[in-house]
């Protein structure tokens, strides 16, 4: 699977960890990811390049980063939904 390119939208806290909802740059599914980063990122700002097969997840400039993505979806409703 290819590289997909993700733009930080949102960032909550739950339970002491900050969480971050990151969409799509292209129209592809999954749209939508949670994710969770020791890093700090920023919203609207900060866009990281996912290769969903392997996990690997690197800045847009190529730096590798860690990050755990959590879950994926088309719809920000159901992002928003499964963590209530």
């Amino acid at each position: 699977m290819m590289n997909m390119r993700y733009k930080i939208i949102d960032v909550y806290q739950q339970q002491n960890l900050k969480r971050y909802i990151a969409k799509c740059l292209k129209q592809q599914s999954p749209q939508f990811i949670v994710i969770e980063s020791d890093r700090t990122l920023c919203k609207e700002i900060d866009i990281i390049d996912v290769e969903h097969g392997s996990m690997i997840t690197t800045w847009a400039t190529g730096e590798k980063i860690a990050l755990k993505i959590l879950k994926s979806s088309d719809s920000i409703e159901k992002i928003y939904e499964l963590d209530t």
